[in-house]
C-alpha cells in the first residue's frame, strides 16, 4: 500500500512532506513507478496532523508525485 504526499518545501536533498496517513519513521518514499527514492528521517508537528522530513537519495527535478510506502 502507498499513500500520496504533498511536498511543502524542498532544500537540497531534503523534503518537508504532508500526508493524511501512513507517516512512520524510516518509511520508504517511492515515485509513480514504485522506485524507492528516499526515506522519512523525522516526524514533526502535532500527533493528530504530523509533517515528515525526508531525505531523497538523488536530486531529480522530474519527480511528479511522491508516495509513502506503508
Amino acid at each position: 500500500m502507498k499513500s500520496e504526499c504533498t511536498v511543502i518545501h524542498t532544500f537540497n536533498n531534503e523534503l518537508l512532506l504532508k500526508t493524511k496517513d501512513c507517516i512512520g519513521l524510516h518509511n520508504k518514499l517511492v515515485d509513480e513507478h514504485d522506485a524507492v527514492i528516499g526515506k522519512i528521517t523525522k516526524i514533526l508537528g502535532p500527533v493528530s496532523d504530523p509533517y515528515a522530513l525526508a531525505y531523497i537519495a538523488g536530486k531529480d527535478e522530474n519527480i511528479q508525485k511522491i508516495y509513502i510506502k506503508c
